[in-house]
């Protein structure tokens, strides 16, 4: 036996669709501002923050199509669904993002080695201040959004814009100490210790996206906790073939074996009760699959 689509994924679609709407307009007012300030200032940690925001755009355009393509329902071709789609998504995030952290890398060492300097850190202030306000809200209004609809895409783009918060203390922190100690040496120092970080968070990204794709197992408490209703239910003799995946929507399978007079309609019962147990632990989006073999006389 095994459990219906979900009927959450409507809603939590237009939940994710309006999440990352919220995302391309924020990135867009960033991109803008931050750009035209890193032009008009010279700071190389103000043109690196730009070219995150950017990428920003970049990527949540992308995540719009992602989201779109994978809510679609099983078809001939696609069997389970389309939702694996959000891992290739994230892994595609996280790569952009280093390639931009590269980039940022380069520019930094290369605006230090021609002696390139910065000027007019107070109007970088004046524009950063605002920015990462609104980075801020951005990113919990994406978390509030994952955490509800288990979205890998919409979790990915959170992960993304609070790395930017970060981006975006460190250029602050650069425009003011260059402001103070004159030494343009600062700005390359922290837009590089801003690359490094990006780095680092896209290898997060890239992890979890590669798991979702390679059908890793559900957290190990989750696990532990299906496992525990499984062994403390009375009309399952024993359990066998237990099997979980991981991802937006979850998969449980497992085989159990009950009583040689246990009939259909006891089995069914069993079923509906097991599932609604499970999806307390993994989420109501779970699909569960079971199957039944009756005990040895």
């Amino acid at each position: 036996m095994s459990s219906p689509e979900a009927p959450v994924r409507a809603a939590g679609t237009a939940d994710e669709i309006r999440a990352i709407r919220f995302a391309i307009a924020c990135a867009v007012v960033g991109a803008t501002a931050k750009l035209g300030a890193g032009i008009v200032t010279g700071s190389m940690s103000m043109i690196s923050s730009a070219v995150d925001s950017l990428g920003d755009l970049f990527v949540s355009v992308a995540n719009l199509f992602v989201i779109r393509y994978g809510d679609r329902p099983a078809d001939a071709d696609h069997n389970y669904g389309h939702a694996k789609i959000e891992g290739l998504g994230a892994m595609f995030e996280g790569g952009f993002i280093s390639a931009a952290a590269v980039f940022i890398i380069y520019e930094g060492v290369h605006k230090a080695l021609v002696g390139e300097e910065s000027h007019d850190s107070m109007l970088g202030i004046a524009v950063m201040v605002p920015m990462l306000g609104l980075t801020l809200a951005t990113v919990f209004y994406l978390r509030k959004v994952a955490k509800k609809t288990g979205s890998l895409v919409v979790k990915s783009d959170a992960l993304h814009y609070t790395t930017d918060v970060w981006v975006n203390v460190g250029v602050l922190i650069s425009l003011v100490l260059v402001k103070i100690t004159k030494m343009p040496i600062v700005d390359t120092v922290i837009s590089v210790g801003i690359a490094l970080y990006m780095l680092y968070s896209s290898f997060r990204i890239v992890r979890e996206g590669f798991d979702v794709v390679m059908d890793k197992s559900l957290p190990p408490e989750q696990v532990a906790q299906v496992r525990a209703v499984l062994e403390s239910t009375t009309d399952i003799r024993s359990f066998h073939d237990f099997k979980t995946r991981g991802g937006k929507v979850p998969h449980v399978d497992f085989h159990v074996v009950v009583a040689p007079e246990t009939t259909t309609r006891d089995v069914h019962d069993l079923f509906l009760r097991l599932q609604q147990q499970i999806r307390v632990i993994t989420g109501s989006a779970t699909r569960v699959l079971m199957h039944a073999d009756p005990a040895e006389a």
